[in-house]
This record gives structure tokens, C-alpha cells and sequence, in this order.
């Protein structure tokens, strides 16, 4: 016992626990884009602020008990070395749900506000939740080629 996380949870439960958390966030917001609870709070602000904080408290803890980073994280070597340590690669995980939850909310907002039709819309936020930059692609691609003027496109 070393008196930090790993006293109380395990690699294999934070990750559960986060993508149980993230699982349920993209489902809200693939069911209800339109509302504007989930798309501009539930899941722009608190989910990936709550899943933020764990990212965080997991990096702080390992710093401050001397484990990773290894010397250095600009090669491959060195981060398939930091992401051995599965603490790290649970939050490095974590990392991904915040951006991708903070994209999908994005892409939520900005369908509905654009008019973009659901099954687009839904196939461009599965994609962010599955693959990242494939469902943002596919809707830049979409927005892009709807023909949306600039004054229109103002985030």
C-alpha cells in the first residue's frame, strides 16, 4: 500500500468505469443532439470535465510516485515504453473519451444548427465515438459540402 489511487482502484476498473461513463454520454447525445442540456453541458462540459479529472488524478499520482514518463515521449520507443504501464495506458484512454465526447458535442450542435439530417448526423457521431477523426471527417466533409455560407459556419 503506497497510499495513493492505486489503493483504491485498479487500471482495469478505471478504464470500466470511464468508458461506462463515456458509453453512456455518447448514447444520450447520439438520441438527443437537439437538447440543449446534452449537447452544451452533460456532454461538453461535465462528463469530459469528470473524465478529465480522472485523467489527471491518475497523471499527477504517477508523476509523484516517480513512475513514468520515460526519457523520452517524441519517439515511438518511448511512448510504447510509458504506455506499457497500464496506468498510463488507462489514461491515455481517458484522454481520447474526453476529445472525442468534446468533438461529438461539437458536431452535435453543429448538425442540428445546420440542419443536417439525423441519419448523417448519427453516422458522423458513431464514427467520433468509435474512430475519432473519421466521424469529424465525415462531418466536415457533410458541412463542407452543404453548402453552409461563413456567417452560417460561426461557431
Amino acid at each position: 500500500m503506497n497510499g495513493g489511487i492505486g489503493d483504491v482502484l485498479t487500471p482495469q476498473r478505471l478504464f470500466e468505469v470511464t468508458n461506462t461513463v463515456a458509453l453512456l454520454a455518447w448514447i444520450v447525445l447520439v438520441a438527443l443532439p437537439g437538447k440543449r442540456f446534452v449537447s452544451h453541458v452533460l456532454c461538453a462540459v461535465l462528463v469530459p470535465g469528470l473524465l478529465a479529472a480522472c485523467y489527471a488524478a491518475v497523471i499527477g499520482w504517477k508523476l509523484a510516485s516517480g513512475g513514468p514518463p520515460p526519457d523520452d515521449l517524441m519517439t515511438l520507443a518511448g511512448l510504447r515504453a510509458a504506455f506499457a504501464d497500464d496506468w498510463v495506458f488507462a489514461a491515455a484512454w481517458t484522454h481520447y473519451l474526453v476529445f472525442d465526447m468534446v468533438v461529438g458535442a461539437w458536431i452535435a450542435r453543429d448538425a442540428v444548427r445546420l440542419g443536417i439530417p439525423w441519419p448523417v448526423r448519427t453516422l458522423a457521431l458513431v464514427l467520433t465515438f468509435l474512430a475519432g477523426p473519421v466521424g469529424f471527417l465525415i462531418h466536415i466533409l457533410v458541412r463542407g459540402f452543404s453548402g453552409v455560407s461563413a456567417e452560417r459556419s460561426a461557431v
